[in-house]
């Protein structure tokens, strides 16, 4: 092993287990869309095919891949949900090590490729993607990978490593497709004039055809549809503050991850630097225009945006080294070692100081919904499938764990798995915040509607209480004012207002979600439909309130 090598091996090592510790922090985070995707996966595992809700084929999802993935998991024991965040830190150190590789390719310097590990490794939307049980780190480290196959391919071999890395990224999400198509036309561009150009097209289309194409069409033969639902649940026709929510967010990743100087380094290094790094530029800034047209999201921490952190790491490292190389050249000998002292002092003041902010603020947005996971949404799923018994339904909008592990047939108010949901919310007009899509009263009362038709067992509204102590106005705030009903979500208010509902439901019990919060916090507040018999029902406890465990 040569001495370069085994400097880069000691690097990668160090960046590694800053990575590794740095996803640490958030390893116990609960994100309740991943319970959706184990949901689907629980009932394809069972042999009932890929359904929330059985007999109901519906795309709630957008990961193919780890549906498939995770039901394997269940297939032979292992729990998914741990096996993904282990998934997902092995994913995040392909990141590492592929940024350092990118970076020594494209600039011929170790340095700049151990700099742009250390940004990847201390990025805390890398370490959040790790471990949020989610497709995120995986598509993002199979992007990564075709990325850097192409980039370095030296023949049909390295361009089909491209092609299979993109064919399996875009099985864990479609937004793969983006670096498959930019990839396939820098591909053409840069083989026009090699003899064995048409081998290399074919190497890199090849994995597409064979592994997404069949995919797709299983897709579109079993759900009627190559989109997905959560496209209508997600993307409504009315685009009014969609995109100045997707605006926000980018901005919001400019200032927390130096975003607008990867920006600016990557196409500062299009026109000065690799030519190579035209095309990585270019699909820095589509994609990037691309996360605004869509809103943005709201998952910690700038998930969407975790697939493009290797650019910018890399397009970041190698701008600063060339900056560092530049003083050493234009300065005297006597004025380099405090102008480059100077340089790395800046660059270290603007690394840690965000990470540190960045890192704070998601512990406690982290607690927070892991919280409301495990005192909440967990639990209250297998109390309703056992109080409930066999058939019994539930309505509500935060569905994915109180759904995994139940026989619970779920009705999701937010449309991301029922379809007709979907449909009105995708006609509806509304506030987008951050890929949430809240409709207006008119589109609230419609779902209010469909799903009181369906007369489900139970109906759970997030409100900011419980319900008879809200009405009672024995809740108030600091001032010692009574609280107004609050409500999560517009559908829950909906539901709570519709006129047959208080004549059709009654109050159960209630769960808070966070009971370390100061004064008034969220419940669920269960409400069960008249004249069912249950297996048990909660009493008030000594202070006159009704836990439903």
């Amino acid at each position: 092993m040569s001495r370069d090598t085994r400097a880069t091996a000691l690097a990668f090592s160090a960046l590694g287990l800053l990575l590794i510790l740095h996803t640490v922090l958030f390893f116990p985070m609960r994100v309740d869309d991943a319970f959706i995707l184990l949901r689907y996966a629980e009932n394809l595992a069972a042999g009932h095919g890929p359904v929330f809700n059985v007999g109901e084929r519906v795309e709630g999802f957008t990961s193919p891949a780890m549906v498939v993935l995770e039901a394997a998991f269940l297939r032979v024991g292992v729990e998914p949900l741990q096996a993904v965040k282990v998934l997902g830190v092995v994913c995040g150190l392909v990141l590492v090590g592929v940024s350092m590789a990118l970076a020594r390719e494209l600039s011929g310097s170790r340095a700049a490729g151990v700099l742009a590990g250390l940004l990847v490794a201390l990025h805390t939307g890398v370490a959040v993607a790790c471990v949020n049980g989610l497709e995120t780190a995986p598509f993002a480290a199979f992007v990564a990978l075709g990325l850097f196959f192409h980039v370095r391919a030296r023949s049909p071999r390295e361009e089909g490593l491209a092609g299979l890395a993109l064919a399996l990224a875009l099985l864990f999400r479609p937004e793969g497709g983006l670096p498959l198509a930019f990839i396939g036309v820098s591909a053409l561009w840069r083989w026009r004039r090699e003899p064995d150009r048409w081998r290399r097209w074919v190497a890199l289309a090849l994995p597409t055809l064979v592994l997404v194409v069949p995919a797709y069409a299983y897709k579109a033969a079993w759900f009627g549809s190559l989109t997905p639902n959560t496209l209508l649940a997600k993307v409504p026709l009315d685009s009014t503050g969609r995109f100045a929510s997707g605006l926000d967010y980018l901005a919001d990743y400019g200032v927390a991850h130096h975003g607008y100087l990867a920006l600016l380094g990557s196409w500062v290094l299009a026109f000065k630097g690799d030519p190579r790094f035209r095309m990585l530029a270019l699909l820095f800034t589509v994609w990037a225009a691309y996360i605004a047209s869509v809103g943005g999201d709201w998952i910690p921490h700038f998930r969407f945006l975790v697939p493009l952190v290797p650019i910018a790491a890399v397009a970041t490292a190698t701008a600063l080294v060339l900056l560092w190389k530049l003083l050493g050249e234009r300065l005297r000998e006597g004025s380099r070692t405090p102008a480059r002292a100077g340089l790395a002092l800046l660059v270290a003041a603007a690394l840690l100081p965000p990470a540190v902010d960045q890192a704070q603020e998601v512990l406690t947005q982290v607690r927070i919904d892991t919280g409301a996971s495990l005192l909440a949404r967990e639990p209250l799923g297998a109390w309703l499938s056992s109080v409930g018994g066999p058939g019994a339904s539930v309505a509500m909008l935060d569905v994915g764990a109180v759904a995994y592990g139940t026989g619970l047939r779920v009705i999701d108010t937010g449309g991301l798995t029922d379809a007709r949901i979907a449909r009105v919310i995708h006609a509806s007009r509304g506030t987008y915040q951050g890929h949430l899509f809240f409709p207006d009263n008119a589109g609230s009362r419609e779902i209010a509607r469909v799903v009181l038709g369906d007369k489900p067992s139970f109906v759970v509204l997030r409100l900011n209480g419980e319900l008879p102590w809200i009405l009672e106005e024995r809740l108030r705030s600091e001032d010692g004012r009574p609280l107004p009903l609050r409500a999560a979500y517009q559908q829950d208010r909906a539901l709570f207002e519709a006129p047959n509902f208080a004549e059709e439901y009654a109050f159960l019990c209630s769960q808070p979600s966070d009971p370390s919060t100061e004064g008034w916090i969220w419940h669920y507040n269960v409400f069960v439909r008249k004249g069912l018999s249950l297996a048990q029902r909660p009493r008030p406890d000594a202070q006159g309130a009704t836990r439903c465990f």
